[in-house]
């Protein structure tokens, strides 16, 4: 009951109010209509009073019609408050509609591009996956060019030290078969000159052997100087290579290798490769790059000499040169 008075508390109070009113507007026509009593004195006549109910009861039918009227004003005002809820009710509905309908579509808008972002990265990374085997299959195809032509350019060198062997061994076996029909005609002339050309045999002996050992000091004489030659050049060679050289920076500066260069007698390099490692890719690598660098190479113009610089080894230690 409490609560039902607090939820309708005007409606309560009117009702309150109404029967005050009923209340006291029936004390109201009571006193009105109360028969007066009137003192009379000795040889008056008694006055009566008479009650009037038609008016009586169109005071209790307006109140009543009043009461109606205002029940009815009640139930008005509550039904337009109930009107009033409801449509709050549903615009907020709607608005909250509203509001996960926009929230809904913000998700899907981030989903979406969050979906592009993720196909463009892929997009991106397979272009450059593709680039990166591109460049690869680029520098396997020069590689293999380049060994192809080591390949061609060796194969031709050797054919051509066999044809040069071939032409030295014919030129041997003629000079013996020149040599053996020589020896035949002096044998032929020393049965005739027997003694004579045993003395001269005797004398161009010792010519011989003085001549041999002239020879033999001029052959020394040569291979002294061709030998600081030799040295020379591989000094040059090694110094042109060091200034075309840069330190890789993990590696340290007092590595060393050995490596096989092949030369034209121009000094260009045709191959180079690693004979003995330092113990650092980094470091091998660096020293074959340099080498090609510094091609062509300081050679001598000597062909006898050249030989020595055709296919050489060399030792490659930075600051020693």
């Amino acid at each position: 009951m409490i609560e039902w008075i607090k939820e309708n508390s005007i409606a309560f109070t009117i009702a309150v109010i109404l029967h005050l009113l009923f209340i006291g507007a029936l004390l109201f026509n009571w006193e009105y209509d109360k028969p007066k009593q009137i003192v009379l004195k000795q040889g008056d006549v008694i006055q009566t009073t008479a009650v009037d109910a038609n008016s009586f009861n169109a005071k209790i039918e307006q109140i009543e019609q009043k009461k109606e009227q205002q029940k009815k004003a009640e139930q008005q005002r509550k039904a337009a408050e109930e009107r009033k809820k409801k449509a709050l009710k549903e615009k907020k509905r709607r608005e909250e509609l509203k509001r996960k309908e926009e929230q809904k579509r913000k998700k899907a808008e981030a989903a979406r591009k969050k979906e592009q972002q993720r196909k463009a990265a892929l997009l991106k990374e397979k272009k450059l996956k593709e680039q990166k085997l591109k460049e690869q299959k680029r520098k396997e195809a020069e590689k293999k060019a380049a060994e192809e032509k080591r390949k061609k350019e060796e194969a031709r060198k050797k054919a051509e030290a066999r044809k040069a062997e071939a032409q030295k061994a014919e030129e041997k076996k003629r000079k013996e078969a020149e040599q053996k029909r020589k020896e035949e005609q002096k044998r032929i002339a020393e049965q005739k000159r027997k003694e004579q050309q045993r003395r001269k045999a005797e004398a161009e002996k010792k010519r011989q052997a003085e001549l041999r050992r002239q020879q033999e000091r001029e052959r020394a004489e040569r291979e002294r100087l061709s030998r600081g030659i030799v040295n020379k050049y591989v000094a040059l060679i090694a110094q042109k290579i060091e200034r075309n050289w840069r330190q890789p920076l993990d590696a340290p500066r007092d590595l060393q290798c050995k490596i096989d260069i092949r030369l034209r007698s121009n000094g260009d390099v045709l191959n180079v490769q690693i004979a003995e490692s330092s113990g650092n890719a980094a470091f091998d690598r660096s020293v074959i790059t340099a080498v090609r660098r510094a091609s062509p190479l300081p050679v001598p113009k000597d062909s006898v000499i050249f030989k020595e610089f055709e296919v050489m080894r060399l030792r490659f230690e930075p600051g020693s040169h």
